[in-house]
């Protein structure tokens, strides 16, 4: 017992006041922007590195970043040029007012180099370098800064939807205000041009909620949240609501095509993104299409999948998806889902080879079949999967269909005799011969009776 006793005394005299009071801790409930867990973060440490430019201040100041800084302050001067503004003193002070919410928006504290003004300044930079971006991507004849087109504006959107990449919303908006002339856009409002800018670095199309900016923390959650099932898709999800206990689902594509299950691309259409106010007199966004990346049904023997367009990005996409799906306590994981799904169905480059010619995987430069099997399978490791799958029917129905007694024979006949142009001759060649013998027996009997 004085050995405990001494022990606590040593902890508490280590844990003294001045320890705990410069000690910053940060609201679970408030945080928003996470970083990526080490236990993901070594399945593939470069999907969720950027690659052209740092945005918040987890990756600032980093060598290989350090190029978009000019990019940035070019931006914000002509942002002020635009205005008629030669500081951005108003700017400052706006943000110095929120440093506390900024802060506490963050999981870890800051490093030290943000105290007093710096953390302010930074949020202006990066945040004005942002709204600037969106609003001049509304018109393709919009220019293009000269010294700006040596950059991928392909990887550059990739960089803004990473993790640790993100600044608080309410920064995002309350600049977008704040710089909005007479002759600028504010009454369309930031989230549908936000939109429309990341919508062709999407693999698919989603159908969004109906989204009102107080619920969204940053731009990842914001295309996150604009990027789900169907209404119709979901409201059956809600009504059956079935369990299904694990992920043990063992039959790739090529697996249940050998059982006798087609597979079938869906048309996704072109996402229609508008502004509407509601019976409160609030603007509220909705997404305008009926038919979404997600929405994988499973009729008589047809598996319908929306096409996947597969990027060199993708993969990073998905990724810093799934991040923050397991880093918010959400109900639903419809990325996550969605990638185990594709997981069981892909094991090797035949399955990626059947899903291709189906056209429900698009391969835009990612690599080889054999590239594009290696994502699907490693998107998933280390992740906490949901108890209750998005597509728990369809894993009920496809093994159920799978499973049954003549399909099941199919399948195996297939397997073990169709798998090759060799087998496939010598099972010719042998039922040949029988028919041969049969008919060279038939023969004999019919010429013995005649005599």
């Amino acid at each position: 017992m004085e050995d405990e006793h001494e022990a606590t005394d040593h902890l508490s005299i280590w844990i003294d006041h001045e320890k705990l009071s410069s000690f910053s801790t940060v609201s679970s409930s408030g945080c928003s922007i996470f970083r990526v867990p080490n236990l993901l973060r070594q399945t593939n440490e470069k999907a969720y590195e950027p690659h052209i430019i740092s945005i918040g201040p987890y990756h600032h100041g980093k060598d290989h970043l350090k190029g978009m800084e000019v990019h940035k302050m070019h931006y914000l001067k002509r942002l002020l040029q635009r205005r008629g503004e030669t500081s951005a003193h108003r700017y400052l002070m706006a943000l110095k007012d929120e440093e506390k919410k900024i802060r506490e928006c963050y999981a870890e504290p800051l490093n030290p180099k943000f105290d007093g003004d710096a953390l302010a300044k930074m949020m202006i930079l990066d945040g004005c370098f942002i709204i600037e971006l969106i609003r001049e991507n509304q018109t393709e004849t919009q220019k293009i800064d000269v010294d700006f087109r040596n950059f991928n504006r392909f990887s550059l959107k990739r960089d803004l939807l990473l993790v640790e990449n993100q600044l608080p919303f309410f920064v995002l908006t309350k600049l977008f205000q704040m710089t909005g002339g007479p002759n600028q856009e504010n009454v369309q409002g930031f989230i549908p041009l936000a939109l429309l800018f990341f919508s062709r670095v999407m693999p698919g199309y989603g159908n969004g909620l109906v989204i009102r900016d107080q619920n969204i923390k940053n731009l990842l959650g914001l295309v996150l949240d604009s990027w789900v099932p169907s209404l119709k898709a979901r409201d059956n999800y809600r009504k059956i609501s079935k369990e299904y206990g694990g992920w043990n689902f063992k039959y790739s594509a090529t697996e249940l095509h050998e059982a006798g299950i087609k597979f079938k691309k869906i048309d996704h259409e072109k996402i229609v993104i508008k502004p509407e106010i509601d019976e409160a007199g609030n603007e509220v966004i909705k997404m305008g299409n009926e038919k979404s990346f997600f929405d994988i049904k499973f009729e008589n023997d047809v598996l319908w999948i929306p096409t996947i367009k597969m990027y060199a990005y993708t993969d990073s996409i998905l990724r810093n998806f799934i991040v923050h799906e397991q880093c918010h306590n959400n109900d639903t994981r419809y990325v996550t889902d969605y990638v185990t799904f594709m997981d069981c169905l892909i094991n090797t480059s035949k399955d990626v080879e059947l899903l291709r010619h189906s056209g429900i995987i698009v391969n835009n430069g990612l690599g080889d079949d054999e590239v594009v099997a290696t994502v699907f399978n490693k998107l998933c490791d280390s992740i906490v999967f949901s108890k209750k799958s998005f597509y728990s029917e369809i894993f009920i129905k496809v093994k159920g269909y799978r499973e049954k007694k003549w399909n099941l024979w199919m399948a195996n006949l297939k397997h073990n005799y169709f798998n090759t142009p060799w087998a496939l001759i010598s099972v010719l060649a042998a039922v040949s011969l029988l028919i041969l013998a049969a008919v060279q027996t038939i023969y004999s009997h019919l010429s013995y009776y005649k005599r």
